[in-house]
């Protein structure tokens, strides 16, 4: 349950043995063995296919289903990796390849008095048209992606990656300046 990132669809299908606390879920009556939460029950077919729909539901993998009388899988959290996979080396020019995103760009800030994040929207050159504030980036580039002020993929990754930095600086009190790197000091 550790990769949870409580999206609930777990609990939607079984509430009763997928409760959320604190933002994740929690498996009912379950116990931490092996950094693994475990629950061992038998169960009827109805309470089965709902438990099942919920382990395949979880968009992180995070729920397995073991029948305990063949200790084989139903539903694993295994990786299968296909023989024909395809590598591909990761390459990318910002000089050549950037392209502005046609509904404007923002400039990010982290407010260390605030503990917030703060994102400035331009949809003209340097015209600040809305501000979103948010502790965490999940909540902010939700809310731009809610509000319509980015169109591209590109800029939306790049949104989410300097999101997540600014949090990092935030909860780790280091400068965060847009578009540079964090410069992190191990005192080890």
């Amino acid at each position: 349950m550790h990769k949870c990132i409580g999206n609930m669809s777990c609990a939607m299908y079984s509430p009763e043995y997928f409760k959320i606390i604190d933002g994740k879920a929690k498996l009912v009556g379950s116990m931490l063995t092996d950094d693994k939460y475990l629950l061992s029950l038998r169960c009827d077919n109805l309470t089965e296919e709902r438990l099942i729909k919920s382990a395949e539901a979880c968009p992180v993998n995070a729920i397995g289903i073991v029948d305990i009388d063949t200790n084989t899988d139903i539903v694993s959290t295994k990786l299968n990796v296909s023989d024909e996979h395809k590598e591909i080396i990761a390459e990318y020019d910002d000089l050549k390849e950037f392209v502005m995103d046609s509904k404007g760009y923002f400039l990010i800030k982290a407010d260390k008095e605030k503990k917030e994040i703060q994102v400035g929207f331009c949809g003209s050159r340097n015209k600040v048209e809305v501000i979103v504030r948010g502790k965490k980036p999940l909540e902010i580039y939700q809310t731009i992606i809610k509000q319509g002020l980015v169109t591209r993929l590109d800029h939306s990754a790049y949104l989410g990656r300097e999101l997540q930095k600014a949090y990092i600086a935030l909860e780790n009190n280091l400068e965060y300046i847009q578009d540079d790197e964090l410069e992190i000091i191990n005192f080890s």
